[in-house]
């Protein structure tokens, strides 16, 4: 918690406490001198103050860690108990002399009186001290283990990231290369649409979050490439609604599709990729049929995602708030996500 804070914290606590006090001395106006009320109220200012941040300053990580609540509550009410003998007999000696004049039962009745009274409210400040830092040094912690968790996240993430990289560029390297010498043309579109899409991964993707409109013309340079390796009518693909003003995590649709042109890439199927990517206000849903598939586990490791390092890395970045569904059926692999872009 940022220091302006802390301070604000311990100002409100002070203005609310020294005004009950402050409350409690009222009767007393016109009963007793001023001096009289001064000397008292800055006696059981002095006092309470002193017990709290005595307290405050002495509670630190290590009694959390090490969970000796007992022995620290036992500490604190015998640290307390002593503390307050000199508070009272100051107490006494500025205000009332004449009980210093009392002797034997006498002195300890009127001595005990007035030390109770003490020792109650300095006992509640300490503990108003001690729960004080404990909830700041809880706090402190919560936000230090959510950063830690943050840090880890965005590893993971990246780390899921770098996996989509390499395999791309090096598949799309080698399909290049075996155009260069036969189709030429299509070599050097190929490679146009492929500086588009590695500037993207490059340059764009290292946010939490990017347009979804640059991640539809991700999409577009990615089935562009295809495109070239496939009858033009292989890749059905259909947008609808708007993407303007929304916003993903980059490369959430890499995945799927490496998968299901890795799973159709032997289909004689038309079309043999049927792709649809719907927008609504606060959902996307995003879906595709690959056709001609015999069974899913044909894809090997390094062909394509499993589908838990896929929903890994849809966890990390929607927590609940999606649905994921990949499933063979009659041959052909379907994966549908949907997303609540609400959230």
């Amino acid at each position: 918690m940022k220091r302006k804070h802390i301070i604000l914290i311990h100002a409100i606590f002070w203005a609310v406490s020294l005004v009950s006090i402050g409350l409690q001395a009222i009767p007393s106006i016109g009963v007793k001198q001023w001096d009289v009320i001064t000397i008292d109220f800055s006696i059981y200012i002095v006092s309470f103050v002193s017990c709290f941040y005595l307290f405050y300053f002495y509670i630190s990580q290590k009694h959390i860690d090490k969970k000796k609540i007992a022995l620290l509550i036992i500490s604190g009410i015998l640290f307390t108990l002593i503390i307050t003998i000199p508070i009272v007999y100051l107490y006494i000696y500025l205000l009332f002399q004449n009980v210093l004049e009392l002797t034997g039962r006498k002195f300890l009745l009127n001595f005990g009186k007035y030390y109770i009274g003490f020792f109650e409210t300095n006992f509640m400040f300490a503990v108003c001290g001690t729960l004080l830092k404990i909830v700041l040094l809880w706090y402190n912690n919560t936000m230090k283990q959510k950063e830690a968790e943050k840090q880890l996240i965005s590893g993971e993430l990246a780390l899921l990231r770098s996996q989509i990289n390499p395999r791309f560029l090096l598949n799309t390297l080698t399909y290049i290369k075996s155009l260069i010498g036969k189709l030429p043309e299509k070599a050097i579109y190929s490679i146009e649409n492929l500086s588009e899409i590695m500037s993207y991964m490059l340059y764009e993707t290292s946010a939490e979050k990017v347009s979804l409109d640059d991640e539809i013309n991700y999409i577009n340079n990615y089935l562009n490439l295809q495109k070239v390796r496939f009858e033009p009518e292989y890749i059905a693909y259909k947008v609808e609604g708007t993407a303007a003003g929304k916003s993903v995590p980059p490369l959430l649709f890499m995945p799927l599709l490496e998968n299901a042109f890795e799973s159709a890439q032997n289909s004689s199927a038309i079309p043999g990729i049927i792709i649809n990517l719907y927008i609504s206000d606060i959902n996307l849903s995003f879906g595709i049929i690959a056709r001609a598939r015999t069974n899913m586990k044909t894809i090997k490791d390094e062909e394509g995602f499993s589908i838990s390092s896929i929903k890994r890395f849809l966890d990390l970045q929607f927590g609940k708030n999606y649905n994921f569904e990949a499933r063979d059926e009659d041959g052909n692999y379907q994966v549908r996500l949907d997303v609540d872009l609400s959230s």
